[in-house]
């Protein structure tokens, strides 16, 4: 048994019993769907994202970002911090293209370096980066295993990982509430997205697993450990933080 399906197998010992995860396309790779994306306000998030990052004093220098889509973070935390360089990752061409839209717009481009890659197997050295980030990345893997071990082995000595996503809801009408709740407003499209993607999360027992398997925590300590923090952070996503 692989130690992914080692994961799920403890995950699923969880007591509560959400739905099914339904996989959806690792890479959001038209056009249509990075426009759609890029045009949703993820401003909110976004800002609580970096705000909750930066309280945790992360070592400055090289960051990388994993999955950035058309790269609203990088963006936003090159314009808060002078003193990062951000290597910004996807394994999307038309994310890519928006994001260096974005970037170019926001004179940034001396600062954040985008590239294409897969979050599961990257062409970096172990320990480059002092930080490294992900936002709504690991609901689009199949093999979410995979790019936490690649975090951690890119991750510095005393570097920081954070990582935040959606959680997967228990019912069916929990999905519908969040639906009315943070996307009411959305085209019927972005809507569609936003409900795939919940169907795709990953539970906090799921996570907890996965964190075991990668060598985040050991399964005697769980997420007691002082170098990991793995918590639900909003009525919508789980959040976690781990210091090598």
């Amino acid at each position: 048994m692989t130690a992914e399906a080692d994961a799920l197998q403890y995950a699923g010992s969880d007591q509560i019993s959400h739905l099914p995860r339904v996989l959806e396309p690792e890479v959001m790779d038209t056009p249509e769907e990075a426009d759609a994306y890029d045009a949703m306000d993820h401003s909110t998030v976004n800002q609580a994202f970096i705000q909750d990052l930066l309280a945790l004093q992360p070592p400055r220098g090289a960051w990388l970002d994993l999955g950035t889509g058309p790269a609203h973070q990088p963006i936003m935390l090159a314009c808060w911090l002078d003193d990062v360089q951000i290597t910004a990752v996807d394994a999307s061409d038309s994310m890519l293209v928006a994001a260096r839209r974005n970037v170019q717009v926001a004179g940034l481009a001396g600062r954040i370096t985008l590239a294409k890659a897969d979050a599961k197997a990257l062409n970096f050295p172990d320990g480059q980066f002092s930080v490294v980030f992900a936002n709504s990345l690991l609901h689009h893997l199949a093999e979410p295993l995979l790019a936490l071990q690649e975090a951690k082995r890119v991750l510095a000595p005393g570097g920081l990982l954070f990582i935040r996503d959606l959680a997967r809801p228990i019912a069916e009408a929990d999905l519908e509430r969040l639906l009315e709740t943070y996307a009411s407003n959305d085209t019927p499209r972005q809507r569609q997205l936003f409900s795939d993607s919940l169907h795709a999360a990953l539970t906090l027992a799921e996570v907890k697993a996965l964190a075991i398997a990668a060598g985040l925590i050991s399964p005697e300590a769980e997420a007691n450990a002082a170098s990991l923090s793995l918590k639900l952070s909003s009525d919508r996503h789980w959040t976690l933080a781990y210091r090598s």
